[in-house]
This record gives structure tokens, sequence and C-alpha cells, in this order.
């Protein structure tokens, strides 16, 4: 193999009899250009939800680098309806990757050959999604729930699995007992995992159901929440329509604040990223703020 680098294990792409008989000849770790309508998704992807933007940006990629790591999949067999064998492939891990091809006009994508079964199948893809904090909470646990009740696993060999301890799988286990409308806003991410642990500390549904209402109207943190769910009155503050809740909102605008010597600074927070957002009433404030900031 000296010398011929990777080119040695990536077959070239000529005509559909070479095409063929690639797929008929499944190694462990080679890599295979596979026509994508030969390739179907995984029943035991964990995610259920691939954000259209996220989409459309990994398309875009691929059109001009093309597909980087190849998707790893599992060969299957049909049978036609002439009697003739018909081969397949599902997914095993790389779904987001197989969409965005899809998207990009891609005909072929190259893939790597496993043997598995559907809990290994199920093992896999719950792995990568939670590596990279792909799934919310509600699909998250659902697949926990998935390798418990199908597969009879217990949870301390699930949180092996998963790479979690045996608490953080009991409590994710614990949010599908929820109330139908606090598991969507969960999936929708209007409230984070640990709002929903307070809401499970409320046995009355109808108390439950206030503070639910409460955390989205009065922007609780998860702090408010847990004291409401005590009994307890939480801090007032001022609240900002359509704003996500930030446990460290003041602290950071405060910081920030008398970092850059100006008042209208706002710290907001989406998913996993933080923004910040500096008001200027027109174009001469900002230009004036950019030249104190140089002369400091």
């Amino acid at each position: 193999m000296a010398g011929k680098g990777l080119e040695s294990l990536i077959p070239k792409r000529n005509n559909s009899d070479n095409t063929s008989r690639r797929e008929d000849f499944v190694q462990k770790d080679y890599i295979f250009w596979v026509d994508i309508d030969k390739i179907k998704p995984n029943p035991y992807q964990p995610r259920k939800n691939f954000g259209e933007e996220e989409l459309n940006s990994l398309s875009e990629s691929i059109k001009k680098y093309g597909v980087l790591q190849p998707i790893i999949v599992t060969k299957t067999e049909d049978v036609g309806g002439a009697g003739e064998k018909i081969i397949g492939y599902e997914i095993i891990a790389g779904e987001r990757r197989y969409r965005a091809s899809k998207l990009a006009g891609l005909k072929q994508i190259p893939v790597i050959v496993k043997e598995k079964g559907n809990r290994e199948k199920l093992e896999i893809a719950l792995i990568e999604n939670v590596q990279r904090k792909n799934l919310n909470p509600i699909d998250r646990a659902e697949a926990l729930d998935q390798l418990k009740n199908e597969f009879s696993l217990t949870e301390k060999e699930i949180a092996q699995i998963a790479g979690m301890s045996r608490e953080a799988v009991s409590n994710s286990l614990r949010i599908l007992t929820l109330p139908e409308y606090i598991k969507q806003s969960l999936k929708q991410e209007r409230l984070t995992e640990g709002h929903a642990r307070a809401l499970l500390s409320i046995k009355e549904p109808d108390i439950q159901k206030k503070v639910f209402e409460d955390i989205l109207s009065n922007n609780y943190t998860v702090r408010d929440t847990e004291k409401v769910s005590r009994g307890e009155t939480p801090e007032k503050k001022t609240v900002v329509a359509g704003a996500v809740v930030f446990e460290n909102k003041d602290f950071f605008e405060k910081k920030l604040k008398g970092l850059f010597e100006y008042e209208k600074i706002k710290v907001n927070k989406k998913r996993e990223k933080v923004q910040l957002v500096v008001d200027f009433d027109n174009e001469n404030e900002l230009r004036n703020w950019m030249r104190n900031l140089g002369n400091k």
C-alpha cells in the first residue's frame, strides 16, 4: 500500500457495471461510492428533527467541497417482484450528511459498510448525536427508553453506552412522564431540561401547568422554577419579549457595560449560542463608540 495513499482505498466512479461490482464487494473500513437512491435512513435514528438552516448550510459546503467524511451504513437485501435480490444500504451514522447530500443533488456518496444489529444501530446513532449535542432532551430520552425497553438494558448499561452517569440516564427517562405540552416545549427548546426536572417535582397537574406557563411568560430561570415548585416566590425581573432563559444574563450584561463603558448592551441566548447585541441610535453614535474603543 506504500505510496498509493487514500486513493487506493476508494474505488473509481467509472460506470454502472463497476458500481455493481463494488457494492457486492463489502469489506470493513473500506470506502465505497454508493448510489444515494439505494440508501435509506436508520429507523433507530434518535434525532427526529434536522434544522432546515443547518441542512442548507451543510448542503452548500458539500456542493463546494464534497462529502469529507463517509457515512456509516449496513448492507440490506430485499426480494423484488420477480424474485430478484435487491441490494440496499441502511444508515447507521451520518444521516445529516446523507440528507444534505440529497439536497445538494449528489448521485453517489462515500460510505463505509458495517454489519450491525438493530441495537447497535441505535447505540451508534445515539452516541454520535449525544457527543455532538444534536439531540433535544425528548429525543435523547426516547432513545434511552428504547434501549431500556426494546433491548432490556439496565440504566447502568445504558449509561455506559451513552457516556452518561446512571443518575443522568434516570433523570432523562423521567422527563418522558411529563405532559405532552411540556415535552413539545422541550423539543422546541422553549425551556431547558433543568426546568423540566423542576416541573417533575410538582405532582398536581393544575399547578404544574400554571408554573409551566409562568416559566414562559415570566422568563423564569431554573432556579426560579425550583423556588416556585417549593411554593416560594422568585425574584422579580424585567421580562424581555421573546428572550430565552439565560441564568447569567444580568451578570454578563453588567460586566460588558462596564468593560465597554456603554449602557445599551444586551446578551441573549439561543440554544447553545450566546448573542451579544449593541444598540445605537444612529451611525454617528456607532462611529464615536468605535473611536473611543480605539483610544483605550
